[in-house]
C-alpha cells in the first residue's frame, strides 16, 4: 500500500497589471476606479468607505452589476460629486437627483411625495407630466441638497 504525502507546493503566477483611470467615465463604476486609482486605494478600502463587500466593488467597476440606488448615497460621499448625466433643470431631471442623492427607492420616493410609486417611474421615463403641486414639492426637496452633489462631474 502506498502513502502519499503532501509536498510543499507553491504556485507562481504574474501580478495583475494595474488597471488605468478611465479618462472619460461613463458608468458609476467607472467613476468609482477612477477616483480610486487616482486617490491610490484598493478596491477594499473603497468598499469600507461605502459600507459594501469588496467584491461588489470590483463588480461595480468591471461593469458585471450596478450598486443599488440606496448605496448611491454613500458613492457620491466618496466620489465628491454627482457622476450621473442627465438634465438637472428640468423637473423630472432634479426628481432623478433627489431620488439618488437620498437613495430612495421608487416607492420611498413616492410616499414623500404622496404619490404611488407607478407615477414616480412614468415621470422619470417621461411618460407622464409632473403636475404643479408635486413640482414645487421636489423643487423643495432639490434645495435641500448638499451643494457637492449638485455639481455634475466635468472631465
Amino acid at each position: 500500500m502506498d502513502v502519499r504525502t503532501f509536498l510543499p507546493y507553491s504556485r507562481t503566477g504574474a501580478k495583475p497589471a494595474i488597471k488605468e483611470a478611465p479618462v472619460n467615465p461613463q458608468t458609476i463604476g467607472e467613476h468609482m476606479l477612477k477616483k480610486r486609482i487616482d486617490d491610490g486605494l484598493l478596491q477594499k478600502d473603497v468598499a469600507s468607505i461605502i459600507g459594501v463587500s469588496e467584491g461588489s466593488i470590483t463588480y461595480w467597476e468591471n461593469g458585471r452589476s450596478h450598486p443599488q440606488v440606496r448605496h448611491y448615497p454613500a458613492i457620491m460621499a466618496f466620489l465628491g460629486y454627482y457622476p450621473f448625466a442627465h438634465e438637472k433643470d428640468i423637473v423630472v431631471g432634479r426628481l432623478m437627483q433627489v431620488r439618488y442623492c437620498k437613495g430612495f427607492t421608487y416607492l420611498q420616493c413616492a410616499k414623500e411625495l404622496g404619490v404611488d410609486c407607478g407615477t414616480v417611474r412614468r415621470w422619470e421615463r417621461k411618460q407622464s407630466l409632473v403636475n404643479p403641486k408635486t413640482q414645487l414639492a421636489i423643487s423643495i426637496l432639490w434645495a435641500q441638497l448638499p451643494d457637492f452633489v449638485k455639481k455634475q462631474y466635468l472631465p
